[in-house]
Order: C-alpha cells, then sequence, then structure tokens
C-alpha cells in the first residue's frame, strides 16, 4: 500500500463512518434536498440543517443560518469575492493566497472593477498586520487572508489582522482550506466577515463540498454567485434574499454532506483528537528529520513552531518533479510537487524558477513508521545528487 502523503491537496483515507454514511444515504435516502414534504426528503433536509449546526458549533458561528454549503473551497471562495466586491472597491491579499483567490481578484482588475495590492512578498508573517495596515485606503473594502499556507504551513496572525480590519472598517475573508479542522477557529472572538473552507480537507468529508460562513453585516451587502433553484419561495422570479437558501441555488450534494456529519461526529472523538496530538508530533520529527539530511532545504517555521501540518523542501541538485516521480516509483510515497496553486508565495521564496518544492503532508491516519520512511527515502534520493 503506498504512504499517502498528499492530506493538504484532499485527505485520505476517511474514517470508516464517513464511508458508511455516504453509501447508507446514496442507497436509502439520495432524494432532492429541500424538494419535496414527504418523509424521506424531510430527512434529509433535516440532517442538512444538523450539519449546519455543527459547522457553526465548529467555528462559534452566532447563528447556523449564517453557514452556507457550497462545492467546494474555490466555490465558497468565489462566492464571497464576487458577491461583495463593487466596482471601484480596493482589496488587499497576500503573498500566501492560493489560486483561488488570486484569480477571481485578477479577473475582477482585469475588468477594472477593482484595484488589487499583495503584501508580504518578502517579510515574514510577523509583520502582517503592519504591511495590510499602510496599504488601507479610504477605498479598500476587503482583506483576503490565507490561515495557513498550503506551502510552508506558516500560520498568519489573523488576530491583529482582525483587530486592524475593524479599527479601519474594512471587512475580512479568510481563507481556512488549511487550518479548519486542525486549528481553533473561532469566528466571535476572533471576527471576521466570511470564512471559506473545503469541507474534504483536514474535516474529512468527500470531495464536493464546501463552507462559507458570512457574517450579518455583510450579509445584505453580498451578492449570490449563482442563481436558481432553492426549493423554496417557487412563485418569485428573484434570488431568496434569506439565509443561508441566498448561496445555495442548485441541488445540494447529499451524499457529500452526510459524509462531512460522520466526519465532524468522529473529529470529536477521543480517538480523532488522540490522532492530532499525535500528527503534530510527526510535523516536527519530519521537519527535524528532513533539516538534517545534507543537501536538503526545509521551508516554513522551525520544527518547535505551531505550523498546519505541511512541510515543503528541496533537493539540491534534482527538481522538485523528479524529486517526486522517485519518491513514487522507487518508495511507493505519494506527495505533491511544483507551485501548489501559491505562485506568488513562491515568487517570494525565490523557488518558482526551479519549479516549485516537494511537499509532505500527513494526516490524522499517517503513521508514525511512514513519516520514518519517508525522511529515509529522501536521504537516499539526497545521495544520488
Amino acid at each position: 500500500m503506498p504512504i499517502y502523503l498528499d492530506n493538504a491537496a484532499t485527505s485520505f483515507p476517511k474514517p470508516e463512518c464517513v464511508y458508511r454514511a455516504v453509501d447508507k444515504f446514496c442507497r436509502t435516502q439520495a432524494v432532492s434536498i429541500g424538494r419535496g414534504n414527504y418523509q424521506r426528503a424531510n430527512n434529509a433536509s433535516r440532517l442538512v440543517s444538523q450539519t449546519r449546526t455543527k459547522i457553526a458549533g465548529l467555528i462559534n458561528a452566532p447563528n447556523p443560518k449564517n453557514i452556507s454549503f457550497c462545492y467546494s473551497g474555490t466555490d465558497s471562495l468565489c462566492t464571497a469575492i464576487f458577491g461583495f466586491l463593487k466596482p471601484g472597491d480596493h482589496v488587499i491579499a497576500t503573498a500566501a493566497e492560493h489560486t483561488s483567490v488570486l484569480r477571481p481578484l485578477n479577473q475582477l482588475e482585469l475588468e477594472k472593477k477593482t484595484s488589487v495590492s499583495l503584501v508580504g512578498l518578502s517579510d515574514s508573517n510577523s509583520n502582517l498586520a503592519d504591511q495590510v495596515g499602510r496599504l488601507i485606503t479610504k477605498d479598500t473594502k476587503l482583506v483576503c487572508v490565507n490561515h495557513a499556507s498550503n506551502v510552508t504551513g506558516e500560520i498568519a496572525p489573523i488576530e491583529e489582522i482582525s483587530q486592524l480590519c475593524d479599527q479601519r472598517n474594512v471587512r475580512l475573508l479568510i481563507d481556512a482550506a488549511q487550518t479548519i479542522g486542525h486549528l481553533p477557529i473561532d469566528v466571535q472572538s476572533c471576527p471576521c466577515d466570511f470564512l471559506c473552507a473545503p469541507g474534504h480537507k483536514a474535516l474529512l468529508a468527500p470531495l464536493g463540498t464546501g463552507i462559507l460562513y458570512v457574517a450579518d453585516r455583510v450579509a445584505e451587502a453580498t451578492s449570490p454567485f449563482r442563481l436558481g433553484g432553492t426549493g423554496s419561495t417557487h412563485v418569485d422570479e428573484n434570488q431568496p434574499s434569506t439565509f443561508p437558501e441566498k448561496f445555495e441555488s442548485g441541488n445540494m450534494n447529499g451524499p457529500g454532506i452526510a459524509g462531512l456529519s460522520a466526519a465532524l461526529d468522529w473529529l470529536n472523538s477521543e480517538d480523532a483528537k488522540a490522532k492530532a496530538k499525535k500528527l503534530d508530533q510527526q510535523i516536527q520529527i519530519l521537519v527535524k528529520g528532513l533539516n538534517a539530511i545534507d543537501g536538503v532545504t526545509v521551508y516554513g517555521p522551525n520544527a518547535d513552531v505551531l505550523r498546519a501540518p505541511v512541510v515543503s523542501f528541496s533537493v539540491r541538485g534534482i527538481d522538485c518533479h523528479t524529486v517526486g516521480m522517485m519518491l513514487d516509483s522507487q518508495f511507493e510515497i505519494e506527495c505533491r510537487t511544483g507551485l501548489h496553486c501559491a505562485p506568488m508565495l513562491h515568487k517570494s521564496l525565490s523557488t518558482a524558477e526551479q519549479g516549485g518544492l516537494v511537499r509532505f503532508s500527513p494526516g490524522l491516519f499517517t503513521t508514525d513508521e511512514e513519516v520514518k520512511s519517508a525522511i529515509a527515502a529522501v536521504q537516499q534520493i539526497a545521495k544520488t545528487s
């Protein structure tokens, strides 16, 4: 069985309860959610409502209706970005942003609807809030911050940035793709206006699931990204303005939401908490082990600094794609290579011209033996350079 170290892309395997929940929904309950008043349709709608409540509890949202289900993290980000920004608005984003943020912002800028400023191209996250503050103008409407980099794992100082945005009356969007399920998130103690995340990474749900939190103060000002059937207000030609229907057009991913509900329950178990603690230790072991190999350069925080479970590195004299192929073909280790959909960050790390980095991202089901095998494999590859 291959060693899977690409959980930052999508978690694998999922807990058994997730597979069972998806299978059960598909076999016994796979009806259109919110489109009927018969018992199975009502049961499906109840499942969605219960899962919404679980997500609200996870991030301490004031009301489950602040949570909308999307089809991915990208879909969630696009809903917030295209729905909230208006012509003439100024946006600030960081160099750590994923292309799911950079490309929508670039599109709006190309259409001359917004202007975009990027920060953090050469400085560490330690003064990120100061950099953001220096770029805020009277036209700044939104700040986009990646909670943790999918390349280095470095965690952004969102508490400081949240406080700054609140003081300057600027709205805040947090991309929690690499943190939700790994790190505690509280949208009330650390206020943000949008929290966007996929369900299929650390939340351990199936692909095709996404989460969008929209704060009350921006709810009315945010237009729906997708319009169409919602199963409510059938006679109204206009999109519903009520939450969460406003952002949930089209048939919902019932099997995915069923899996997400089961995953959320499992993440509260003692088994999951023990695995999460072990995962933090494995990241430290990976960083220390790779740093000890001659010719290997590890990017991101030191081993003793909390990070998302992502470790990216290079091997002197061998491009990252060749290293990835060697890991796969010779050692059966599956990992990510390249720019990781974060081109601006690789530019700031001076790794873009070399094609990017190799990324190991263990998950809750990664074993200590697999981590040791990965370090040993890189050591052998480094000896050939």
